[in-house]
């Protein structure tokens, strides 16, 4: 009898792991649009079977689909007028959902619940912010590569922030409030620096010392906890040849929609 009860809670706990799926990070744009996505393995649904849930951190009602027919009945004011789907795709097994005119309040997880299939889907959505104010500073000089939180009030805990320069070095990580420079990139040892009265204030502006050619490019600040995400570009502006050389920090405007499986 006993051996029986562990086959059972064995069975169970597999059924639980295979409700839910991989999750799938979207970026946004303040006042644009973005699709998180969410579809079912099953070839073909019949409209009665299709009910579907799409919640916000895992509370907020944003949109649901009922026997196949859309429901906004106790929808989350937030969301009203800014959600919509393809009805004809609900059929196909496609409940993806467009979320529009995106607001810094729109990141953080979705749960897409597909209730016939018994599948959870969990979607991050990253707001990616454009920078608004160059700044120019002299060859072997310094620079600050702004990054600021919308929070106004931060504990060490909260603050995780990773900054990357063009995607895939390592520059700069702040875990949990404290600075480690473990896996930084040797191209920039001794040339990095934020000062921790100001990152705890919710300033994450990284200064880099000897600006040299090799570090023009996309600098990344990540601001996890809050699914931030802002960026600068940096590049050399080539002046009259008896003016010295100067890098300007031009603002990158991305509107692009990226979706990756992790």
């Amino acid at each position: 009898m006993a051996s029986s009860r562990g086959c059972i809670v064995l069975l169970h706990l597999v059924m639980v792991v295979n409700e839910v799926s991989l999750q799938v990070t979207v970026k946004g744009v303040i006042g644009g649009s973005v699709v998180l996505p969410c579809s079912s393995k099953e070839p073909q649904l019949a409209s009665e079977d299709i009910t579907v849930n799409w919640k916000h951190h895992n509370r907020l009602k944003v949109y649901g689909i009922v026997k196949g027919k859309v429901s906004v009945e106790g929808q989350d004011p937030e969301y009203e007028n800014r959600v919509e789907s393809d009805s004809e795709q609900h059929l196909r097994g496609n409940f993806s959902l467009k979320l529009k005119n995106l607001r810094y309040s729109d990141t953080g997880k979705y749960q897409c619940y597909i209730i016939a299939v018994s599948v959870i889907k969990t979607v991050e959505l990253h707001i990616e912010e454009p920078l608004q104010h160059p700044f120019v500073r002299s060859v072997g000089g310094s620079v600050v590569l702004p990054c600021s939180s919308k929070k106004s009030q931060l504990t060490a805990e909260d603050i995780t922030v990773h900054w990357r320069h063009n995607e895939t070095l390592k520059v700069y990580d702040i875990i949990k409030g404290k600075v480690s420079l473990e896996e930084q990139d040797s191209t920039y040892y001794n040339r990095t620096e934020i000062i921790r009265e100001k990152y705890l204030n919710g300033n994450f502006s990284l200064k880099l010392n000897n600006v040299q050619h090799r570090d023009t490019g996309i600098y990344t600040c990540y601001i996890t906890n809050e699914f931030l995400i802002q960026s600068v570009k940096l590049e050399f502006n080539q002046g009259a040849q008896a003016r010295p050389e100067k890098i300007l920090l031009v603002p990158l405007l991305s509107v692009s929609i990226l979706l990756c499986m992790t």
